[in-house]
């Protein structure tokens, strides 16, 4: 955009200043180097984006050595790229999770293919990356955890400040689902937190739930930068496992804080960590007190949504409508989203299911 257009008397320097202003990162607590890497990326180009950048592609390569990468091409550094001030747009950039300071990756591309390919060819395609592509105004995030060298495993990231839908939440949490948590071989994935003890016996680590609350918080931080993700917040009716949220003013121009999401995790199994049989009643229990929960704590945060969030580690799968016929009326009633996804114990099972529903 040129340096002297306007909008309705109003410069380009003008309105970034104002949104730069607006744009102090959510919390960092308690994240993983790739998501406060997305969060500062976000940051960035929440900035960039009102200076109406368009037309072409940014890359984003989280270094752990970057004195050395920045070594296998021609770079240049930009020491205060992360104030917003210079374009971002049609280069590739190498920094560290903070962008401290970030280097400007001289490499030679003319498209989404030469750009995937040029990193390849640098050997910089391990690094986690974030790809940006500004050719639809609104900037669409795409992040790759484990570098464009493997860029089948892919997750979006949503810039935008705009509710986050139903739709939204539960495709990051398929997602979520699909990358981390669908068979024993992925919970293990990456060193990450264990949730099985013995998988094929269907024994759960002690407090399987709060394992997979660590990892979904973290996933959430990198999929809505824009937002805070908080685990355990204290209310008057206990903890709420995971809450997705907003610093926000009011009509008044006063701070307020926004509760967009309360998510109430429930981990189904039919065995004790300590591989004793769990009576079989234990589940419907379980689900009817995590409704319950559901529904007080988005009452007591004024929160806009609520889902209740099940991962089955039963032996035997069960449909969601079975799982959640003796609490649909009262979800409903209470507006509290139902959501189930099945823990397989073999991956030779999930394979199968795969064939089965067409999904390969």
């Amino acid at each position: 955009m040129d340096d002297d257009q306007d909008f309705g008397g109003i410069s380009s320097e003008e309105i970034a200043d104002f949104v730069r202003s607006l744009a102090a990162p959510p919390s960092e607590a308690g994240a993983t180097p790739t998501a406060r890497f997305s969060r500062h990326v976000s940051n960035l180009i929440f900035v960039r984006a009102a200076y109406g950048e368009s037309k072409t592609f940014s890359v984003f390569l989280r270094s752990e050595a970057l004195a050395d990468d920045v070594t296998r091409c021609e770079c240049v550094e930009f020491p205060l790229l992360k104030n917003g001030s210079d374009p971002v747009a049609g280069r590739i950039w190498i920094s560290t999770a903070s962008l401290t300071t970030t280097f400007e990756a001289k490499l030679a591309w003319s498209d989404q293919t030469s750009l995937f390919q040029a990193i390849r060819d640098a050997g910089l395609g391990a690094m986690p990356a974030l790809v940006v592509d500004w050719r639809t105004g609104a900037p669409i995030g795409t992040l790759y955890r484990e570098g464009l060298s493997n860029a089948t495993q892919s997750e979006q990231v949503i810039f935008a400040e705009l509710p986050i839908s139903p739709v939204d939440l539960k495709g990051v949490l398929d997602r979520f689902y699909d990358r981390s948590l669908r068979t024993p071989a992925l919970v293990v994935e990456g060193h990450a937190m264990r949730i099985w003890s013995e998988a094929n016996k269907g024994i759960p680590e002690p407090r399987p739930e709060e394992r997979i609350q660590g990892r979904l918080s973290d996933f959430l931080k990198s999929a809505f930068p824009r937002y805070d993700v908080r685990s355990e917040t204290q209310t008057a009716d206990g903890r709420a496992d995971i809450i997705v949220y907003r610093k926000d003013t009011t009509a008044g121009n006063l701070p307020a804080t926004v509760t967009h999401w309360v998510l109430e995790l429930k981990a189904l199994c039919d065995m004790t960590s300590t591989g004793n049989a769990v009576p079989m009643a234990n589940v419907p229990t379980a689900i009817s007190d995590g409704l319950d929960q559901a529904i007080a704590y988005k009452s007591r945060l004024n929160a806009v949504n609520a889902a209740l969030c099940c991962f089955d580690m039963q032996k035997e799968e069960e449909d969601e409508k079975s799982l959640f016929g003796h609490i649909d009326e009262d979800a409903k009633n209470a507006n509290i989203h139902l959501w189930r996804w099945y823990l397989y114990r073999h991956t030779k099972a999930s394979r199968k299911q795969n064939i089965k529903s067409g999904s390969i």
